[in-house]
């Protein structure tokens, strides 16, 4: 089977309230170092930072780590956060989610050590790494989808809302997903469909289960 899950859309446990203090003044001195030298890929900032940013959500290749935030304070105090969270401009994990996946896709996903802070200024106890899933498939099915589960919007397909009751409809090709244990779905109005922001296999989310990771909810779809 294969599973699908959201990132929070509100604050708490899994979406902490974050700053990342000098952060976008430090990545515009790397710009202007990178034009100084010819080899800044946009002539502005603007669009620099514009791209970069799309970079860090949705590319599939390795980002220069120096170039990536690694610093963030939390904006009010949390006694605990999620395994998983979305944070600065992606999403990070602990080190025991980090392990789970390291076992079953050593090096295919860019991992960062990060430091997270209290507004007092301690450090959160557990440690956490950005993580940026950088597999993308087109496994949709669409003809063994159950039709009443998704719909055509202007531009693309979607899954109907709320995902937890529609999921189940969904199909996913096995020969598609292949030994990918997680990956984000390719959306195009030529194919793909709006699902989830992140798949994962049954490997996976067994795996999760097992280490007792704390997760946002996770939805079953079905393998064809």
């Amino acid at each position: 089977m294969v599973y699908g899950f959201d990132n929070s859309a509100s604050f708490g446990k899994f979406f902490p309230d974050a700053d990342m203090p000098g952060y976008w003044e430090y990545l515009e001195q790397r710009f202007n170092e990178m034009s100084a030298s010819g080899t800044a890929t946009h002539e502005f900032f603007p669009q620099f930072r514009s791209q970069f940013v799309d970079d860090c959500l949705k590319g599939l290749l390795p980002i220069d780590e120096d170039l990536l935030p690694k610093n963030f304070v939390l904006a009010k105090p949390y006694k605990s956060l999620g395994d998983v969270i979305l944070l600065g401009l992606g999403i990070a994990v602990t080190e025991r989610f980090k392990d789970v996946i390291e076992r079953l896709e050593p090096g295919r996903h860019q991992f960062r050590p990060i430091t997270i802070k209290q507004p007092s200024g301690e450090e959160f106890p557990s440690a956490y790494y950005t993580l940026r899933v950088l597999t993308q498939l087109d496994a949709w099915d669409r003809e063994k989808s159950d039709p009443s589960c998704w719909e055509k919007s202007i531009r693309i397909e979607k899954m109907n809302r709320p995902k937890k009751n529609y999921a189940h409809g969904i199909a996913m090709s096995r020969s598609v997903i292949g030994d990918h244990h997680i990956w984000r779905g390719l959306v195009t109005p030529e194919t793909g469909i709006s699902g989830f922001d992140f798949y994962v296999s049954d490997r996976l989310k067994a795996a999760i289960d097992e280490a007792g990771l704390v997760t946002p909810p996770f939805y079953q779809l079905k393998e064809v």
